[in-house]
């Protein structure tokens, strides 16, 4: 397990990290590593209200494999979910879900969309 990964389940907040390799972002949020856009568009429908089109989820999906692929994440633990056609965001969505809630009750909505500013990012070499 990454040590961002770790930080993530003790802290409420996401960690960003920078890829160099992939040239994106991604974010360990509650032991959940995904896109940096995936979890600020589930940030924001929580604390804002702002949906993602279905266009746009399935760009956030293909965004996921691409990074999955690419081995951004580290890890091939879900090649049976990315490979079996449901849709991811719906199903990190869903287990984020009592987090996003919790997140939304502490904090307000300029201070969740802080929390994904790109100047936060670790940066990963490898």
């Amino acid at each position: 397990m990454r040590s961002e990964q770790s930080w993530s389940l003790l802290d409420p907040k996401p960690v960003l990290v920078y890829v160099q390799e992939c040239d994106d972002y991604i974010v360990y949020w509650n032991g959940i590593v995904m896109p940096h856009s995936m979890a600020l568009c589930m940030a924001m429908e929580h604390a804002c209200g702002i949906y993602p089109t279905p266009e746009m989820k399935s760009s956030l999906e293909k965004n996921y494999e691409r990074l999955y692929y690419s081995n951004a994440f580290e890890t091939r633990a879900w090649d049976n979910k990315v490979t079996s056609g449901s849709p991811l965001y719906a199903y990190l969505k869903r287990i984020m879900m009592e987090h996003l809630k919790s997140v939304v009750e502490k904090w307000s909505a300029a201070e969740i969309l802080g929390w994904f500013n790109y100047s936060k990012a670790r940066i990963i070499e490898r």
